[in-house]
């Protein structure tokens, strides 16, 4: 028979298992980038990173994973030898044509080893001191905490929602039954 005190501690049962599995339903999130988020740099850096905080998936040749550089334009800026290695996709430069001085954006497509695709933006600014400056040899800037970007984590977020939403209703409609029966 169902008792007010059984009904209650299903409830926190049910809480206790949907807050306490929320590392479980959490997938690859951003952990840096280079350029970072709206960095300024003088200097064109060679390749582009960007790292996640699980590995990536590989299947063979195919390519789930992709990074491009747009400007402001929504022109891409040609990248080379787009590789995965862990947690991080990267890619060199191709730096035989001119860059120009202007906003910039890092959009990412990638599979997470779970399977989970996950996809964003990360703008930075490229103000050489000269309009057509570029260093081939830069190296990539280091991430910092700062340069942290929202990715697509709001998922897992949503799932708690949901989860305490439907637990609701389950332990409301439990006492409405329990109020019946009585």
């Amino acid at each position: 028979m169902l008792t007010l005190k059984n009904i209650g501690l299903g409830f926190v049962i049910t809480l206790l298992t949907i807050f306490s599995g929320t590392s479980a339903w959490g997938h690859a999130e951003l952990k840096g980038s280079s350029p970072a988020k709206d960095e300024v740099v003088v200097l064109l850096p060679n390749s582009i990173s960007v790292t996640f905080g699980e590995e990536l998936l590989v299947l063979g040749e195919e390519e789930v994973n992709t990074l491009a550089v747009r400007d402001s334009f929504n022109e891409d800026l040609s990248l080379i030898d787009v590789t995965v290695e862990g947690d991080t996709i990267s890619a060199t430069v191709n730096l035989s044509s001119p860059v120009l001085a202007g906003e910039y954006r890092i959009i990412y497509r990638v599979v997470s080893a779970d399977g989970h695709p996950i996809e964003g933006e990360i703008p930075f600014i490229y103000a050489p001191e000269d309009d057509m400056a570029v260093d081939e040899e830069a190296l990539p800037v280091e991430e910092s905490a700062e340069a942290q970007v929202e990715s697509t984590k709001s998922e897992g977020l949503n799932s708690v929602v949901i989860g305490a939403i439907i637990a609701f209703v389950v332990v409301v409609s439990a006492l409405l039954l329990l109020r019946k029966q009585k």
